[in-house]
């Protein structure tokens, strides 16, 4: 018979595995891009364990088969693009990617907590304000600067997150990139 202790045991082990499914999920969605770390093990070929970064043109280097375009891929496809290429030089290839490093995103100004974040999926203006615990109390909330590259050029946006969060309109916000900067000025009153 099971004793009270041992059921909660379970019905806690339960619940946080239940809270940890969506973050797992999303993570197998997530697509890679420039400044993600991988970690690329090839099953019983030491030799061809690399940790690295995915270039800015979005590819990566790996022995044997050289230039391998990552960006857009999961990590399940890369580890299947990996051992179709692989197939060349050896018998059933099993490859293993991992994702070490995150590229990032950063939240300056005033902030309560200003820094970079890593950037796992999709991720709205206010919901990075929020990881850089919000504003402080003299932040010009209207007039939050999103400074992004797009096409080799600096491009700025801005966004009215004051407005956003008082009148609950979430199609204002605006999603964040890689290598993104948000920065929240100083109000002018």
């Amino acid at each position: 018979m099971f004793s009270l202790k041992c059921v909660r045991t379970g019905i806690l082990a339960l619940i946080i595995a239940a809270m940890c499914l969506p973050a797992y999920a999303k993570s197998q969605d997530y697509r890679l891009g420039p400044d993600d770390v991988v970690e690329i093990t090839v099953y019983r070929e030491d030799e061809l364990y690399r940790e690295m970064r995915i270039s800015s043109n979005g590819s990566i280097s790996f022995p044997l088969i050289g230039e391998v375009k990552a960006e857009g891929l999961t990590t399940y496809e890369l580890e299947r693009t990996l051992e179709e290429k692989l197939k060349k030089y050896l018998k059933k290839p099993q490859v293993t990617v991992f994702i070490k490093e995150y590229s990032t995103i950063s939240v300056t100004g005033q902030v309560n907590e200003p820094g970079s974040f890593p950037l796992r999926g999709e991720l709205s203006v206010i919901e990075a304000i929020g990881l850089a615990r919000g504003f402080t109390k003299i932040a010009g909330q209207n007039d939050v600067k999103i400074m992004r590259m797009e096409n080799g050029e600096k491009k700025t946006i801005t966004v009215k997150v004051g407005d956003i969060s008082r009148k609950g309109d979430k199609s204002k916000d605006v999603q964040l990139r890689r290598g993104d900067i948000v920065f929240v000025p100083e109000s002018l009153f």
